[in-house]
């Protein structure tokens, strides 16, 4: 639940007022981190190698991204990211896939987010290199 405390003012909101209520409910989308994870199911085959393929896709996006044991990371759009999870997985079944979990998670925030747990403002280290503007 979002608690906003504004003053009332004759029981008219001020545009300063609609201002903060508006970004505090808004979140910014043109740039989220989002994680994801596929599990792909072979009837025959390394899964190993259909991963390898949507991790492929990743690499031809574009966008900033970085691959982990467990889950890769992009920054960006989310409409643009969530199109490149569905080509990620597609990949998978183009690759031989019966089946593919994917698992998706999403960072965003609204501009009253100045220093959040998941920024990278705090220091460019090897492992956060490419989330970093330069």
């Amino acid at each position: 639940m979002l608690l906003i405390d504004v003053t009332i003012r004759n029981s008219i909101p001020t545009e300063t007022d609609e201002k903060l209520l508006m970004s505090a409910q808004k979140p910014l989308l043109d740039e989220v981190m989002l994680a994801f994870q596929v599990i792909p199911r072979v009837k025959e085959g390394n899964n190993f190698e259909v991963v390898d393929k949507a991790i492929e896709v990743v690499k031809a996006s574009g966008v900033p991204f970085q691959v982990s044991a467990m889950e890769t990371t992009l920054k960006g759009e989310l409409n643009q990211l969530l199109e490149i999870v569905k080509d990620a997985q597609q990949a998978c079944y183009d690759a031989g896939a019966v089946e593919v979990i994917t698992n998706i998670k999403i960072h965003s925030k609204t501009e009253a987010a100045t220093d959040t747990f998941c920024t990278y403002d705090r220091g460019v280290t090897k492992a956060n290199h490419m989330f970093v503007k330069n």
